[in-house]
């Protein structure tokens, strides 16, 4: 196998398909922090200076990109290393360890069932079946009475 085709991928996740998407599976969609997400004056009353306003939202927006994107280099570059590294073990242990013993675990409780229902059938169900005979003959009758009728034993 040679190594141009160990890193190759036949399907480009989505996010690679289309550069303008970069959450196709819409998953940060709670996070809207544009600056009228964020900062929102309510009333005329409240205006700031409309120069002013559009001076603090070049700021905002400017500032957030410049930090989202420093953190992103000088943070998120390392935490993708992490998260890669961490998502590969998960993922190589659910192949390589969980999935086969799940199997295991599975073809031995069915195995063990068979031996459950042998003895069940074998032992518990004809001695239940006696009992039920046994005590098909009882019956019982309810009464309603007066609990005041009855007399009280002194001692």
């Amino acid at each position: 196998m040679s190594s141009t085709n160990l890193f190759h991928h036949d399907t480009l996740p989505p996010s690679f398909s289309d550069p303008e998407n970069r959450d196709p599976m819409r998953i940060n969609t709670h996070l809207q922090l544009d600056f009228a997400n964020v900062i929102a004056e309510p009333d005329t009353s409240a205006y700031n200076f409309e120069a002013l306003h559009k001076v603090s939202q070049q700021v905002y927006h400017y500032s957030k990109i410049c930090i989202y994107r420093l953190l992103a280099i000088l943070i998120g570059l390392p935490l993708m290393v992490c998260w890669g590294i961490f998502f590969g073990v998960y993922a190589f242990t659910m192949i390589w360890l969980v999935a086969p013993m799940r199997r295991l675990s599975q073809s031995f409780i069915g195995e063990i069932g068979l031996y459950v229902q042998s003895t069940s059938d074998a032992i518990v169900a004809p001695l239940f079946r006696s009992m039920g005979k046994i005590y098909s003959g009882v019956h019982v009758s309810l009464a309603k009475q007066d609990i005041h009728s009855i007399k009280q034993i002194q001692v």
